[in-house]
């Protein structure tokens, strides 16, 4: 099936993250069966039937040739959202976002935060020079691991009154995608906490 969609956002079943492509067996979704596939995912079993498998929803961001080159890409799934954030010459994943479904809203719980050697080549995580790993709770409490690839250890600092309250999101609407594509939702001044 062609890509279908607007060229702003396209839908597909899963998305494979180096070739920048559906992968083989997860083609192009229209938006009205993503529109169900959303909805179930959300909690909707009415639409068990019409609406299972996965759905991921893509930048249509393209280059000077015409490839099309996502800065995100968002992956929903029953126990909440993932984004992977990518850097706009390589392709490789700066940032990964989970949001994870409690008491019907999502809740920004675990962000990792890749630095490369460089952004103009595709990395693979694992090599990256750098990783940062923050994990909270609503409560405050929670922890950032720092990784320097250069050193045999892993610091890490740990909190228990870290300021999260803006962590919290509402399910968007189908198609109002843009909270969940800014990198940034949710933190404070500064940044993420405890980097």
């Amino acid at each position: 099936m062609e890509q279908v969609g607007d060229e702003k956002v396209l839908y597909v079943g899963r998305w494979n993250v180096t070739l920048r492509q559906p992968i083989p067996g997860f083609g192009w979704l229209r938006p009205e069966e993503a529109a169900l596939r959303y909805a179930y995912k959300q909690g909707d079993l009415t639409l068990a039937d019409r609406a299972k498998g996965d759905l991921a929803v893509v930048d249509g961001t393209r280059d000077a040739e015409g490839q099309l080159r996502p800065r995100w890409v968002i992956g929903v799934g029953h126990t909440g959202v993932r984004v992977r954030f990518f850097t706009p010459g390589g392709g490789s994943i700066w940032r990964s976002t989970d949001y994870d479904a409690r008491e019907g809203r999502l809740w920004r719980w675990i962000t990792t935060e890749y630095v490369y050697p460089d952004d103009d080549t595709f990395h693979r995580q694992s090599e990256s020079t750098h990783k940062y790993t923050a994990k909270f709770e609503p409560d405050g409490t929670g922890f950032v691991e720092f990784t320097d690839r250069s050193k045999p250890t892993v610091d890490v600092a740990r909190m228990t009154e870290a300021p999260v309250s803006g962590f919290w999101m509402d399910w968007p609407q189908f198609g109002q995608w843009d909270l969940l594509a800014d990198p940034d939702y949710g933190l404070p001044p500064g940044g993420m906490p405890g980097r």
